[in-house]
């Protein structure tokens, strides 16, 4: 089995969106690829917001059993690929944790928190397209 992991500050809406939509896909595809999702601020326990998991459970992902992980809660060097959110973030992984460049992947996905629901479903929309080029990569 290979890991990937989804990278944002807090872990508790755009990583933990990413991670169940990712997981879920790559089961029904039947694809030997898990997704796990830090933060590179997190306070490790916590739930996924509110809103998070409302809209996932919109269109079927299951994250309310989620609890935050901080970025050293995993074995980093057991990880294939890092997908952050935002260039912080990616920035930090390379040059403050020293993640070889070639094993990190911005996708460029604005944070959500503590807005509307709404903003939360955009927020999903753009990640689970995101999801769907992960998958086709990895399906190949």
């Amino acid at each position: 089995m290979k890991y990937i992991a989804f990278v944002c500050t807090g872990n508790t809406c755009r990583s933990p969106m990413a991670e169940g939509i990712f997981n879920k896909k790559a089961e029904e595809k039947q694809i030997g690829v898990r997704a796990v999702s830090f933060g590179l601020a997190a306070v490790p326990g916590m739930s996924a917001a509110d809103n998070a998991v409302e809209v996932c459970r919109e269109i079927g992902v299951d994250i309310s059993g989620h609890r935050t992980h901080f970025i050293y809660d995993f074995q980093l060097d057991e990880i294939e690929k890092f997908y952050c959110m935002s260039l912080g973030h990616k920035t930090i992984l390379t040059e403050s944790v020293g993640i070889p460049e070639e094993k990190v992947e911005m996708l460029g996905i604005v944070d959500p928190y503590g807005s509307s629901r709404e903003t939360y479903r955009m927020c999903r929309d753009v990640i689970a397209g995101c999801v769907e080029e992960l998958i086709s990569k990895y399906e190949d």
